[in-house]
């Protein structure tokens, strides 16, 4: 069954971090400085990025046939925007294969896991984000 939306909850005791929980109560350490152990909300973005191309390379090459893929590295940047307002402007994204496949067979399966992965669909789209408070 597909996942149709993830839920997750921030707990912030602190001007430092925060806890990130989600349903399945699996936690990620939340940090508001660069230099604090954890991740930056930036680095979590791009880790959500760098796991759904990872997901997606392995399943373009499913239905391409190809079989099962060895070893995938992808790494994401996320460059800030430089005007207003604070986001991320640009995410640069590099994936290397273990696997001895042609640059063309890469290249194709590098462009089918970007329209699949649904991290960078919603990058692309700029979808709503809807902020109100709870009581």
């Amino acid at each position: 069954m597909a996942v149709k939306s993830a839920k997750v909850w921030a707990h912030s005791p602190t001007a430092a971090s925060c806890t990130v929980t989600n349903d399945r109560e699996q936690t990620i350490a939340a940090v508001f400085s660069p230099r604090a152990e954890g991740f930056t909300p930036l680095e979590i973005q791009a880790a959500s990025l760098a796991a759904c191309i990872a997901a997606s390379v392995r399943i373009a090459a499913r239905a391409a046939d190809i079989g099962p893929l060895g070893q995938l590295d992808v790494e994401v940047e996320a460059i800030k925007a430089e005007d207003e307002p604070s986001r991320l402007g640009r995410f640069e994204v590099a994936v290397r294969f273990s696997d001895p496949l042609d640059e063309a067979v890469q290249d194709r399966l590098i462009h089918a896991a970007e329209d699949i992965c649904t991290i960078s669909n919603t990058l692309r789209a700029g979808d709503t984000v809807v902020v109100g408070r709870r009581a």
